[in-house]
């Protein structure tokens, strides 16, 4: 048995309707009802846990679908636990290459300074 539902009005402007119309028939979706309640579901879903949070939404291709759902089958690694881990390898990644950057370029400066022929006027 179904929940009881509550009918409400929407006003969309016609470019959205035809969004809205182009979804149906996909995730299940039979109707511009299915669409919105989808829509909704999703949408309250995706909401981070804490106002200090934020949430991010990447689309997947095929492949990539595949072998996500191959990686939970295997080792139950949800897609949100995958894109997570990525992120913070992302970040950790990057950090590493700023402070090798850094050193470089402190190397370059030290070896410019140490070939520069040191004039009398400029010695105290």
């Amino acid at each position: 048995m179904t929940a009881p539902s509550t009918l409400i009005s929407l006003r969309i402007t016609e470019e959205d309707l035809q969004l809205l119309d182009s979804r149906i028939g996909t995730d299940g979706a039979r109707s511009r009802s299915d669409v919105v309640r989808l829509a909704i579901q999703e949408f309250l879903n995706g909401q981070p846990l804490l106002s200090e949070m934020d949430s991010v939404r990447i689309p997947l291709g095929r492949g990539d679908q595949m072998r996500l759902g191959h990686l939970y089958e295997l080792q139950g690694t949800t897609t949100q636990e995958a894109a997570q881990q990525g992120l913070k390898l992302f970040i950790r990644q990057a950090l590493e290459n700023e402070v090798e950057e850094t050193r470089m370029l402190e190397e370059a400066v030290a070896k410019a300074r140490a070939s520069t022929i040191k004039r009398e006027e400029y010695q105290q």
